[in-house]
């Protein structure tokens, strides 16, 4: 019996090996801008639809079912356009994700956009082959980001471990690493555990690329940060995984509340990596006077 799971699991790894990962990025890259193009010709309510995971999520402020929200609207208030600058693929070629400019304007005939922001899209592939999208968030930017080239396409090193148990216990492990040190400082717990490629979106300002950039970022918002997971999913290698939750951020002055969502990729020595790091605040509550 156990040479029959050996083989059988090693017949499993060998058909994941056999994919291309750069390949079916390309796939799903271009999976992204047929969504872009049909939202241009048919409106973004119906390419939405087309493209969205029947269980996929956006958040509103926190996260709901987006088909469900689409399917309510009778069609979207704006245009909205996107292009990738750099996505990920997992090893076993079923996980992935996009992020880059996003832009809307009151009609797609007007010239001028009525404003910009920065978008992050997790694709999955479906048992029928096609490639959905399974979280859908974004957020404003001050203006927009100049687009120069293909998108960079990020590949983990190696897997987490063989068996996906393993895997998640590993990346449990990375994120209590995490969770423990942010209690105390938030800023040295996300650096901490990114690698160099980290990107961190922020409301507002545009997404800090790189472990430098993003320390220096981060920085200025130090506090104590915890997290509530929600939800997620990772790759059938065990390579490339994604969680969302509500985040809670004690500043000096302050506390921030909202939502958030990270991706994992792990390196070349199959260790989990932070990759992009997301959250998106809540509305600051307006107290009563007399409150």
């Amino acid at each position: 019996m156990r040479l029959f799971f050996c083989l059988l699991l090693s017949a499993l790894i060998a058909r994941a090996d056999e994919c291309d990962p750069q390949a079916t990025a390309a796939t799903m890259l271009e999976s992204e801008t047929k969504f872009v193009a049909l939202g241009k010709e048919r409106g973004s309510r119906e390419a939405s639809l087309a493209n969205l995971a029947d269980d996929a999520i956006m958040f509103e402020p926190g996260p709901v079912n987006a088909k469900k929200k689409w399917n309510e609207r009778t069609e979207a208030p704006l245009a909205l356009s996107w292009t990738p600058t750099f996505a990920g693929m997992a090893r076993s070629c079923d996980l992935g994700f996009t992020t880059g400019p996003a832009e809307w304007r009151r009609a797609k005939e007007d010239e001028k956009p009525l404003g910009y922001g920065q978008y992050i899209s997790i694709w999955k592939k479906q048992k029928d082959g096609a490639w959905k999208v399974v979280v859908d968030v974004g957020g404003a930017v001050p203006s927009l980001q100049k687009v120069e080239g293909p998108p960079t396409i990020s590949i983990s090193g190696a897997p987490s471990a063989e068996i996906p148990a393993a895997a998640a216990k590993k990346l449990r492990a990375a994120e209590k690493w995490l969770a423990d040190t942010a209690r105390t400082d938030s800023t040295s717990a996300l650096i901490g555990a990114s690698g160099e490629e980290i990107r961190v979106h922020r409301e507002g300002v545009f997404p800090a690329n790189g472990r430098r950039p993003a320390a220096l970022m981060l920085s200025v918002r130090r506090g104590k940060l915890t997290n509530e997971h929600l939800g997620g999913d990772m790759s059938a290698a065990g390579d490339l995984a994604y969680r969302y939750g509500k985040y809670t951020l004690e500043l000096s002055q302050k506390t921030e509340r909202g939502h958030y969502l990270q991706i994992w990729q792990t390196d070349a020595q199959g260790a989990w990596k932070l990759l992009v790091d997301y959250q998106s605040p809540l509305a600051p509550e307006i107290k009563k006077i007399g409150e």
